[in-house]
């Protein structure tokens, strides 16, 4: 059985962004409840575990709770709401976590760009960048030396961006209302 179908407000650039930032020190996410986009750094989440263990509170206190708790910390950062908010959903359920695009994607990618290029000889050129270790740099310096081109990569690699962020939002029964 299909998940029924939410509409929520979301940034799909923002959304398309965190799609692109492979960086393992950021995870986001995408409250279901608002469509908003949370950062959680993993030095937050660091920082935030060592925090808990100076507040008190009773088994299950709710967020506002525990965020009311460490607010009055000498330590406390503001950067730390959203992994409060992540790390005591209770339920596991509000909060979706936002996968990073893999190296294959960007990879098919530049396969697919090179496909669209009707200038044989760049055509080429970036068929022989993208073989073998360092493809993804050696791509973007044989583009450095076609500006119109380069351009056009950047909107071609957004929209694909932006169609695998449709697509997963679409997996998980979501339809981005008309910002």
């Amino acid at each position: 059985m299909a998940e029924p179908k939410r509409s929520l407000k979301i940034d799909l650039d923002e959304l398309t962004f965190a799609f692109d930032n492979g960086s393992p020190e950021a995870e986001y996410y995408l409250d279901l409840e608002t469509g908003a986009l949370l950062l959680v750094m993993a030095e937050g989440r660091w920082h935030l575990d060592s925090l808990l263990s100076e507040v008190s509170l009773g088994e299950g206190a709710s967020a506002e709770e525990v965020l009311a708790a460490l607010q009055e910390l000498d330590d406390w950062e503001d950067t730390l709401h959203d992994a409060v908010l992540v790390e005591l959903d209770a339920e596991g359920t509000r909060y979706l976590p936002i996968p990073h695009q893999s190296s294959r994607e960007g990879y098919e990618d530049m396969e697919a760009f090179i496909e669209t290029v009707t200038d044989e000889h760049l055509a080429e050129l970036l068929a022989v960048a993208i073989d073998g270790r360092g493809a993804f740099r050696r791509f973007k310096g044989v583009l450095a030396r076609y500006p119109q081109e380069r351009e056009r990569w950047f909107r071609f690699k957004d929209e694909r961006l932006r169609q695998r962020a449709l697509d997963w939002l679409a997996r998980h029964g979501i339809e981005p209302e008309d910002s």
